[in-house]
């Protein structure tokens, strides 16, 4: 039996990419016997709404929740955890609904997911999901570098926040951006041979995910795009400053918190990462 399927996404000056990204996700309504959309834009300067509303006739079951205005919130993380909560919280709100769907495809609307879906893999994806009851999501990967870092946890490859470490590192031997980068997040990049078998990871994005349904409903922790951080400064003096996360690994702890089972998968592959590079100063924007 095919699944019931809602797709959420995120959108913001994305009309370049729309085209590869709309094309990508019509390919899940050959596997779902129903697909509900849930997009969520805001403040774009483009014809990204007016893409997205075309694109969602009257034959589609939709919401298209606007949030203009959220770009006066300066921290990007907390714009990203008000947006992605949006389409959760709606979710939960009209549970009575949403319980007879079986998955919540996750994923965002610009370059990440303009290369095309592979159909066959998607459906080894949704076999895989179907294997097994604790398996409560699937991420996608790229070919070359892995680019998510971020919302990657993995015990050996990438057991915290990447960035941090880069920030820690620099503050502990008062060393260059540059130093403390490659003492850190360079040596933990990776390429996932797209070949090899699913990897379970504590939390991944990838830029798109698949959830089970049930786990999503049942989700306790919201997205967080923030923590408190100390630190002391140089007159020994503990001083309190709000740090930038990736929110989707409080999210995805939630899953786990459930006993839910997060994969990689690393044939189902959404972009091409060739020769990517990572700022070595991006830490410093995230500490405010």
């Amino acid at each position: 039996m095919k699944p019931k399927i809602i797709i959420a996404g995120l959108a913001q000056n994305c009309s370049q990419y729309l085209s590869s990204v709309l094309e990508n996700i019509e390919k899940f309504n050959s596997i779902a016997s129903q697909v509900e959309y849930i997009f969520v834009e805001n403040d774009s300067e483009d014809n990204t709404k007016e893409i997205i509303s075309d694109w969602l006739d009257s034959d589609k079951s939709h919401e298209l929740i606007n949030l203009d205005g959220l770009k006066h919130l300066p921290i990007r993380t907390l714009r990203l955890e008000s947006a992605r909560n949006t389409y959760i919280e709606l979710i939960k709100y009209k549970k009575d609904f949403f319980v007879e769907y079986d998955y919540l495809v996750i994923l965002d609307m610009d370059d990440v997911n303009t290369s095309p879906l592979n159909l066959e893999e998607l459906i080894k994806v949704f076999n895989f999901l179907n294997s097994s009851m604790d398996i409560g999501a699937v991420f996608a990967n790229q070919l070359g570098t892995y680019y998510d870092m971020w919302a990657l946890r993995h015990p050996t490859i990438c057991p915290n926040d990447v960035w941090e470490e880069v920030f820690d590192w620099s503050v502990r031997y008062q060393a260059s951006d540059e130093k403390a980068y490659a003492n850190t997040l360079h040596k933990r990049k990776i390429s996932i041979d797209p070949t090899s078998g699913p990897i379970e990871v504590d939390s991944a994005f990838g830029g798109l995910g698949i959830y089970k349904m049930s786990y999503v409903l049942n989700n306790p922790n919201p997205y967080l795009g923030s923590k408190v951080k100390v630190l002391i400064d140089e007159e020994g003096t503990l001083k309190f400053h709000r740090w930038q996360v990736c929110e989707h690994v409080h999210f995805n702890r939630g899953i786990k918190n459930q006993g839910g089972r997060l994969f990689i998968f690393p044939s189902l592959i959404n972009n091409i990462n060739q020769g990517i590079t990572f700022p070595s100063s991006t830490f410093r924007y995230l500490l405010f």
